[in-house]
């Protein structure tokens, strides 16, 4: 199953994306420009490199849920080549002088990891290659057969290779800690903003979001996009409630919010308005929202409760005007419902 897109994971992708193919650019020059100074093995590993991560471009390019897994297959072959790259240069050829161009990339696996993996699995994953370069080093100081000068002449550049990855890796770690406790509270910000626009007794939207998506289809309306409401509420719903108690009474809300939501047609929107009151928001003219209120007030009759019971509904019905604001049009709903009211309950009018 496909993981979700969220803001972070897009962006983890699009940043290993770019890692990936300045990887490839960058050996796709190496190769061009210098491989008349380059040995066979070396031109053959640069060429490697750029099907490898063509490759993984186009594998994540066109299956963004396979992140991890790239990411994890990146990550595998940068630490071993970070490790037996310094190893090939330290212990066995003894002719190079510094630690080649390479070393400059031998940080790409910790940029890796912090894309790929937790905070915790990112610091064991990155001081596990930092203690291999470790050893590698430890195994050039003390081997035997190293000539002193050829030491002393590393030694300086392997400290500052171990200062300049410990720094890399306690910087990552903290801004991957950071960034993780920023996608949290974005998050919990986004699901407490959720919950402040939805009712939690019926799970419609709330008051607030109707007024919110009221307001703006009203601003379409000059563009021949016609809005109509439909204001309902339950008859003799105070009855229910004194009778079989609040517990009823929720359960009867709750049912009519789902007699609701599969009365609405495609681009309709319901919530609840209060109480016992819910407003339908119809992308229609005053035609269709009649049809929705009588497939509503259909539904609400089969809903059949204690005692054999049917619950009814009553509907206002107003189209918007060019000139209505939400005042004006929810006030038209209003006192049509006021007049199914008096009509007798369990029917619809419309103004």
């Amino acid at each position: 199953m496909a993981l979700p897109s969220t803001p972070d994971r897009t962006y983890r992708r699009s940043a290993l994306l770019m890692l990936l193919i300045g990887g490839l650019i960058t050996s796709l020059i190496t190769v061009i420009l210098q491989v008349s100074i380059m040995t066979p093995l070396e031109t053959v590993s640069l060429l490697l490199i750029v099907v490898k991560n063509a490759g993984l471009v186009v594998w994540l390019w066109r299956r963004p849920s396979d992140l991890t897994r790239v990411g994890l297959i990146e990550l595998t072959l940068q630490i071993g080549a970070a490790v037996f790259r310094l190893t090939q240069l330290l212990l066995f050829d003894q002719t190079a002088h510094g630690l080649g161009g390479y070393s400059y990339w031998m940080v790409m696996s910790y940029l890796v990891a912090s894309l790929v993996l937790r905070p915790s699995a990112f610091l064991l994953a990155s001081l596990g290659q930092y203690a291999a370069l470790i050893a590698v080093g430890a195994a050039f100081w003390w081997a035997p057969d190293i000539a002193p000068d050829i030491r002393a002449a590393q030694a300086n550049l392997l400290l500052q290779l171990y200062l300049m990855h410990g720094t890399v890796i306690a910087f990552l770690f903290l801004q991957h800690q950071l960034r993780r406790q920023y996608v949290q509270a974005l998050l919990q910000a986004e699901r407490e903003a959720n919950l402040a626009q939805v009712d939690a007794l019926t799970g419609l939207p709330n008051r607030r979001q109707l007024q919110a998506w009221l307001a703006a289809d009203l601003g379409r309306v000059a563009d021949n996009q016609p809005l109509s409401l439909v204001l309902f509420d339950l008859d003799h719903f105070k009855q229910v409630n004194d009778t079989y108690g609040h517990e009823m009474g929720d359960r009867v809300l709750r049912d009519t919010a789902l007699a609701a939501s599969d009365a609405v047609g495609q681009g309709d929107r319901v919530g609840r308005w209060g109480g016992e009151e819910f407003l339908i928001l119809i992308a229609g003219d005053q035609a269709a929202a009649q049809q929705v209120a009588a497939r509503l007030r259909s539904a609400m009759r089969s809903l059949w409760h204690p005692e054999s019971r049917a619950i009814t509904v009553s509907c206002g019905i107003s189209q918007a005007s060019l000139i209505d604001t939400p005042e004006t049009l929810l006030r038209r709903a209003d006192t049509a419902l006021y007049q199914a009211k008096s009509a007798g309950r369990d029917t619809a009018r419309a103004i």
